[in-house]
């Protein structure tokens, strides 16, 4: 795959996750996904969620204790089988009411289409909306 085509491949799950289609999401990932999201623990759906029966997990955690006011991907950067892509996120947490909005960093690498690997990294203010 060109890395326009891997650009295309991520643009294609933000969409899915602005709508809401986990599935189309869950499908575009190998079996063995490693899924690893950098936050303080505090955070939900921080953590690893490897292997794609997991990654399930994440979006779930997400959608329980979050509720998505912005999700702006900015900037995509490739090289060969890896994107980076840069962003905004704003949310208010279910059960505080408190809401957060920062930039955000996840690095995606991909093998025959397919995601592989996810790392996700935010502004570690997010954590101070569970405290």
């Amino acid at each position: 795959m060109s890395e326009q085509d891997n650009v295309q491949t991520i643009v294609k799950i933000y969409e899915a996750f602005g709508r809401g289609d986990v599935p189309y999401i869950l499908g575009q990932m190998t079996d063995d996904v490693r899924w690893v999201v950098h936050l303080d623990p505090v955070v939900p759906w921080a953590g690893d969620f490897s292997t794609r029966a997991r990654v399930g997990g994440f979006f779930s955690a997400l959608n329980e204790h979050a509720e998505t006011m912005l999700f702006e991907p900015k900037e995509f950067i490739a090289q060969g089988d890896t994107v980076v892509s840069t962003g905004e996120y704003a949310f208010r947490a279910r059960g505080s009411g408190k809401s957060s909005r920062g930039p955000w960093v996840f690095i995606w690498k991909l093998r025959d289409g397919k995601v592989y690997s996810y790392e996700q990294f935010h502004d570690p203010s997010a954590a101070a909306v569970f405290r």
